[in-house]
């Protein structure tokens, strides 16, 4: 090969490498508000979830499969999750009186990109009776990788 052919191919290597459109394979974490997705087709009870609250105690789930669904749903009815997509998160909690939830948020916090972990938080509003009661909470989010942290922020009325 003479100069010019060399010259000319070190040209569009170099501007094939300038111009390139590498895309990342991880997208940056994205903090704030996580989107809650319906869940349907249960019409769940603390009854029926895990085992009775203790005192003042709260408990709460990180259900990423069907067999930790099942380990604690002891009803017959149970929601059909595509695990291998989305993260159950569900707690419930002993109030003094008839409690029901007002409202959920999940919130998604981040470090350099990186998901540092999640916080699910429940605001239980009154009900109008005086009997102690376990109000359960539930929300189906997308996937939350094993291991990441969720912190239940769960607010008493």
């Amino acid at each position: 090969m003479n100069a010019p052919h060399l010259l000319a191919l070190a040209t569009i290597g170099l501007l094939s490498t300038n111009f390139s459109c590498k895309q990342t394979d991880e997208t940056p974490c994205p903090e704030g508000p996580v989107t809650l997705l319906p869940l349907t087709n249960w019409n769940y009870s603390p009854y029926c979830f895990a085992t009775p609250v203790v005192g003042a105690q709260a408990q709460t789930y990180v259900i990423n499969s069907v067999a930790d669904l099942q380990a604690l749903n002891h009803c017959t009815t149970a929601p059909t999750i595509d695990f291998s997509h989305y993260t159950l998160l569900a707690g419930k909690t002993k109030t003094a009186a008839c409690s029901s939830v007002d409202s959920q948020q999940v919130i998604q916090t981040c470090a350099n990109g990186y998901s540092t972990g999640f916080t699910y938080r429940v605001k239980l509003a009154a009900g109008a009776c005086q009997a102690s009661t376990e109000v359960m909470y539930c929300v189906l989010v997308p996937k939350i990788p094993a291991g990441t942290a969720v912190v239940f922020d769960v607010q008493l009325p």
